[in-house]
C-alpha cells in the first residue's frame, strides 16, 4: 500500500483559559494525525499526516479537520518525494543511506 503524506497549516482561534491547547488536543486525537506542533508564525499549528490517498487526506481536511469549531483556515502541503527523512538519505549514498563526511 502506498501512503500518502501531507503537511497542514491550521489558523485556529486560541479558546479562552485554555489558549490552543484544546484544539490541538482535538486534532491529535484523529488517527490520520501522526504529529501536531504549536508555531510561531503566519498559522498556529503545523500538522503531519497520512493518508490511503490523496482524496482520503483531502477528505480528512475538508470533513474533519476544517469543521472543528475554532479552526479558521488550513492549508494543505503534499509530500511529493522524499531526499532526508529521520537523518538519513533517501537517496543511498552509501551502504548506509547516508553521505560520506570528508574533510
Amino acid at each position: 500500500m502506498n501512503e500518502v503524506h501531507a503537511v497542514i497549516e491550521l489558523k485556529i482561534t486560541p479558546q479562552r483559559e485554555c489558549g490552543f491547547g484544546k484544539i490541538a488536543q482535538q486534532v491529535s486525537r484523529f488517527e490520520q494525525v501522526e504529529a501536531c506542533f504549536l508555531m510561531s508564525g503566519a498559522y498556529d499549528l503545523l500538522v503531519f499526516v497520512k493518508g490511503e490517498s490523496l482524496q482520503d487526506v483531502a477528505g480528512f481536511v475538508s470533513q474533519d479537520l476544517s469543521t472543528i469549531d475554532g479552526v479558521l483556515s488550513t492549508a494543505t502541503h503534499f509530500m511529493l518525494k522524499t531526499y532526508k527523512a529521520g537523518g538519513v538519505f533517501a537517496f543511498g549514498e552509501g551502504d548506509d543511506g547516508r553521505l560520506a563526511v570528508t574533510p
